[in-house]
């Protein structure tokens, strides 16, 4: 007979409370069909924000039995939401999805199944993520790994497996044991901050992944993340590389894992007056990679 599995499905949030609703209104019909399951709304907004959301999908849930919990996380950063999360919740599985995406039906279940079916033998279960573009047309240089970029299409395989130590997954659609974090948590310094692209608050999991904590791919437990319009265009997605590599240097700090630059000539200024948005798709990967290390050095020089 297997122990029930209870989950907290943990929303952390920050100022965007029509994405919250249509997140909340995909978790309405989830289900667990191995224990308990409650929600948790972490709002790191200093003017609390989503509390008139959640407050107005409460009685939604309650009517499923499921009760809807609001936390107020006022320092800036996802990393201390999270880190709320941890505190909050209370059930020993905590299942996240970000704000700005949407469960698939089923999505719950499929997230917590290898836990029953397999026991204390997994820590971790990471899902796909699909990216939602609504009525906005992608750009055709949007393919491949660009668009990971957007925390979206992971890929690793079509079948549930053990992740190999290479493969990463995103913080908005996993779930893990609690006890994993009883004494150490998300690093703040990494993370999305306000308008700051900083990333990488999830290197918590690779270091456990390290010390053998064991990580599960489901790739039928979908979400759906909301791409923001602004983000399909070349600048934002140079932007978000530099991000990138700067936030690899707290995060290889952290693991204890170095990067070695690769030579890149760069010409500054040439850089600056290039016309991004209109050279050829085949030349955009090798800027993005051009930025990368640009992030990556400025982090070595200034951390």
């Amino acid at each position: 007979m297997h122990d029930p599995i209870d989950v907290s499905v943990a929303v952390c949030t920050h100022r965007r409370p029509a994405l919250l609703a249509a997140c909340l209104a995909s978790l309405e019909g989830q289900d667990n069909p191995f224990g308990r399951r409650d929600i948790l709304v972490i709002d790191n907004d200093p003017d609390r924000g989503a509390e008139p959301v959640t407050r107005a999908a409460a009685p939604a849930f309650r009517r499923r039995g499921v009760e809807l919990r609001y936390e107020h996380e006022p320092r800036p950063g996802v990393a201390h939401a999270r880190n709320r999360s941890l505190v909050a919740a209370r059930h020993p599985i905590i299942a996240y999805i970000d704000d700005d995406e949407r469960a698939a039906p089923g999505w719950l279940a499929r997230l917590i199944a290898p836990f029953h079916e397999q026991g204390e033998a997994i820590d971790i279960v990471a899902g796909e993520v699909e990216p939602d573009f609504a009525d906005v047309e992608p750009p055709d240089w949007l393919t491949g790994d660009v668009v990971q970029l957007l925390s979206c299409r992971w890929r690793w395989s079509d079948q549930p497996r053990l992740l190999r130590p290479q493969e990463w997954f995103g913080e908005g659609n996993c779930a893990f044991r609690r006890a994993l974090l009883a004494d150490r948590g998300f690093n703040p310094a990494l993370g999305r901050r306000a308008e700051s692209l900083m990333t990488n608050e999830g290197i918590v999991f690779s270091k456990l992944r390290q010390e053998g904590a064991t990580a599960w791919w489901e790739p039928r437990a979908v979400t759906f993340h909301h791409v923001h319009p602004e983000r399909l265009t070349r600048r934002w997605m140079l932007r978000r590389q530099f991000y990138q590599g700067y936030s690899d240097v707290i995060a290889n700090r952290e693991i204890g894992r170095d990067y070695q630059i690769p030579s890149v000539p760069m010409d500054l200024q040439a850089l600056g007056a290039l016309d991004v948005e209109g050279m050829p798709n085949t030349d955009f990967p090798s800027l993005l990679k051009v930025y990368y290390v640009a992030g990556y050095a400025f982090g070595r020089h200034m951390l």
